[in-house]
């Protein structure tokens, strides 16, 4: 998960109540975090919070890319992987509505700061996180640019928010998604890696921005396939998972 990167100010602590959990794909549970009664968290699309997991040695700090758009101040949502023998994501997983929880945030700046051009984001598994909040964020403030999500796992049964990329891009003919998958062979979408796709699947590539989240191979192969496509580096944005 991403980890801090602004330790020079103070952010705000709070006590979050566990109100929804939901298993949106094997392993993955879609969890919403909300506010103490008369607070609102005000952040940015691609921030994250950092929980406080109670442990036998104390308390674990952990990162969790905030998955709902800055709408909505009275809650967060989460996509958290259940990772084996992992503390913290086994303790989040266990939890039941009602279940409390103290977090710090907004914490992160893998932001969108500049909105001159059309976006492509490009993720696997729960890395697609911090895109939700982006992509919701963009159409709910009426982005007219064109959006394009690149997104990959290895099973049909693993993509997650499936139905909710589809449902977008029915309501927005601005938002454009792929789904690509490696090991199915069921599968009759797109199969492949998802740095195989971009070529294809974006055009007028140089003139695109890119936001890349998941795991450190993932984030290499792309942004090596963006740079040998001519797209250049300042163009390249992302965030490592490991």
């Amino acid at each position: 998960m991403p980890e801090p990167t602004d330790r020079k100010r103070a952010f705000d602590t709070f006590e979050f109540t566990l109100t929804e959990s939901v298993e949106v794909s094997p392993g993955n549970k879609h969890m919403r975090l909300t506010m103490p009664i008369g607070k609102e968290l005000v952040f940015h699309a691609g921030q994250y919070v950092q929980l406080f997991i109670p442990h036998e040695a104390g308390v674990r700090r952990r990162a969790y890319s905030i998955a709902s758009s800055p709408f909505h101040k009275d809650y967060i949502e989460l996509c958290v992987t259940l990772v084996t023998g992992g503390v913290s994501s086994t303790y989040l997983h266990s939890m039941k509505p009602g279940d409390k929880i103290q977090g710090m945030a907004p914490l992160g700046h893998f932001l969108i700061k500049d909105e001159s051009r059309e976006f492509v984001f490009i993720a696997t598994g729960s890395g697609v996180a911090p895109f939700r909040a982006m992509i919701h964020d963009l159409l709910h403030r009426n982005f007219k640019k064109n959006l394009y999500l690149i997104y990959g796992h290895r099973y049909e049964p693993d993509i997650i928010y499936r139905k909710e990329w589809e449902d977008l891009a029915a309501k927005n003919p601005n938002f454009k998604f792929l789904f690509t998958l490696s090991r199915d062979t069921n599968w009759k979408g797109e199969r492949g890696y998802v740095q195989e796709k971009i070529q294809n699947f974006v055009p007028e590539l140089k003139e695109k921005s890119y936001f890349i989240c998941g795991l450190n191979n993932m984030i290499t192969a792309v942004n090596d396939r963006l740079l040998s496509l001519g797209v250049p580096k300042e163009q390249i944005h992302f965030e490592r998972y490991d």
